[in-house]
């Protein structure tokens, strides 16, 4: 014994159907992605800050490092970044302390001055 179905029906069975999925917005960006950024890490007592730079475009960028620790380095400089090029800019190790604070003052191509930190540094 056979069955058959109705056309309409069998036409709706073998139609693919397609289902529309809401996805969830991506979470808004809070601060401009900038070419310079700090590599932060704390071993036995001691303090490694690598200044990283990375950019999308071809851009010269200018830099104020300031590391207090058990004593206080500071580094500043210009350099010209390539695009899409990771590079360490500079590394600096220090006695760490009980309160140490990481600060970098930078501006890049666009003329826009930022300040980054890390650690316990003082507001301002």
């Amino acid at each position: 014994m056979t069955c058959a179905l109705p056309a309409v029906l069998l036409a709706a069975a073998l139609t693919p159907t397609i289902s529309l999925v809401a996805l969830p917005e991506p979470p808004a960006m809070t601060e401009t992605a900038h070419a310079l950024s700090l590599d932060v890490e704390t071993r036995d007592g001691m303090l490694e800050v690598r200044l990283v730079g990375l950019s999308a475009e071809a851009q010269e960028v200018r830099y104020t490092l300031e590391v207090k620790g058990n004593s206080t380095s500071r580094h500043s400089g210009a350099t010209k970044l390539a695009a899409g090029t990771r590079a360490v800019l500079s590394t600096m190790r220090t006695s760490a302390g009980a309160d140490w604070c990481v600060r970098l003052e930078a501006q890049d191509a666009d003329g826009a001055p930022y300040a980054v930190t890390r650690g316990t540094c003082p507001a301002g």
